[in-house]
C-alpha cells in the first residue's frame, strides 16, 4: 500500500492541533478557578443561611429584653400621692412604658408585627389571685394566655400567672407586673431558609415602690389612646390627635362595609391573615 502524503498546509494544521490538545490536557492554571465556582453556590447558601440564623438570634434576644424592660418600666412608674403615701399610676404613664418598647424594638415594627400585654397581677379580696388591670398595644390579633382583666376578680380559683405548675402569684399589699410579648419573625430571605415565625415572651416584675392598688389606672388620656386591650392599634404617644381620628374613622367604614376594603380582607390582611383588617397603618379591626 502506498501511504498518502497530506498537502503541507493540512499536516501542519493537524500537528499543531496536536500539541494544544496536549497543552490543554496538561495545564492545571483555571484548576482552582472551575472549582471555585462550582463551590461558590455552597458558600453562599451556608453563608446566607447563617445570616438568617444569626438575625432570628438577636431578633428573639430582642424581644427578651424588650419583655424584661417592659414589666422592669412598669414596676416603676406612677407619681407619689402625698395623702396616700403611695404611687398612683395614670393610663398616660402606661402609654410611656409602651413607647419606651417601641423605642427599644427600633426598626423591628413591634406593634406592627407583634402585641404586648400588660397585666397587673394583685391579691383580691378573698386572698386569691387577679389580674386587676390590663393593657394592650399592637396590631397582631393576640389574646392573653393567663385571663383577661377582671379574671379572679372573686374567689380564690385563679392561681396566678405563667405555664401551669410555675405560676408567679402577688403577695398582699403589693403588685406584680406581667408582661406577655408576641411577635412574627418575617425572614430576611423570604422562604428559602425558613418560614416565618412566632416569637414568644414573657416576664414579670413586682412593684418596686408603695403604690395604690385595687383599682385601675386614674384616666387622664382621651378614649383613642386609652390602650384597651379591646383594640389592635399601634398608637404612640407621638402619635396625632389628627392621624388617630383619621384611623378610626376608616377603621369604623371598614368594620361597617368590610367588602369595600378587598385589599385587607378576605384573608389577604399583611398583618393578621384571615382574621380581620388593618387601616391607615395604625388600627386593626376584626371583621
Amino acid at each position: 500500500m502506498t501511504a498518502v502524503q497530506l498537502p503541507f498546509h493540512q499536516s501542519g494544521i493537524l500537528v499543531r492541533g496536536k500539541q494544544f490538545v496536549r497543552k490543554l490536557r496538561q495545564d492545571r492554571s483555571g484548576l482552582a478557578l472551575i472549582e471555585f465556582a462550582f463551590t461558590l453556590p455552597i458558600f453562599m447558601g451556608l453563608g446566607f443561611y447563617g445570616v438568617e440564623v444569626s438575625n432570628l438570634a438577636i431578633t428573639q434576644m430582642k424581644m427578651s429584653q424588650i419583655a424584661l424592660n417592659m414589666a422592669d418600666n412598669a414596676s416603676r412608674i406612677g407619681t407619689l400621692n402625698a395623702t396616700l403615701g403611695a404611687k398612683v399610676i395614670s393610663e398616660q404613664q402606661i402609654n410611656d412604658v409602651f413607647q419606651a418598647a417601641a423605642l427599644q424594638a427600633g426598626a423591628t415594627d413591634l406593634y406592627q408585627d407583634g402585641r404586648t400585654i400588660l397585666s397587673s397581677l394583685e391579691v383580691n379580696a378573698q386572698g386569691g389571685q387577679t389580674i386587676m388591670w390590663q393593657r394592650c398595644k399592637g396590631m397582631q390579633f393576640d389574646e392573653p394566655n393567663y385571663g383577661a382583666e377582671g379574671t379572679g376578680k372573686t374567689g380564690t380559683g385563679f392561681q396566678g400567672m405563667g405555664p401551669a405548675g410555675d405560676q408567679v402569684k402577688a403577695t398582699p399589699g403589693t403588685a406584680v407586673m406581667y408582661v406577655e410579648l408576641s411577635y412574627t419573625y418575617y425572614p430576611l430571605f423570604g422562604s428559602m431558609f425558613m418560614e416565618e415565625r412566632a416569637l414568644q415572651q414573657e416576664a414579670a416584675y413586682i412593684v418596686r415602690d408603695s403604690r395604690e392598688i385595687g383599682k385601675p389606672p386614674s384616666d387622664n388620656v382621651s378614649s383613642g389612646r386609652k390602650s384597651t386591650c379591646d383594640k389592635f392599634d399601634a398608637i404612640l404617644p407621638q402619635t396625632s390627635d389628627a392621624a388617630i381620628a383619621s384611623a378610626q374613622a376608616a377603621s369604623n367604614a371598614a368594620a361597617a362595609n368590610p367588602s369595600a376594603y378587598p385589599g385587607h380582607s378576605g384573608g389577604t390582611n399583611p398583618n393578621n391573615p384571615g382574621k380581620g383588617l388593618c387601616v391607615a397603618g395604625l388600627i386593626c379591626v376584626k371583621v
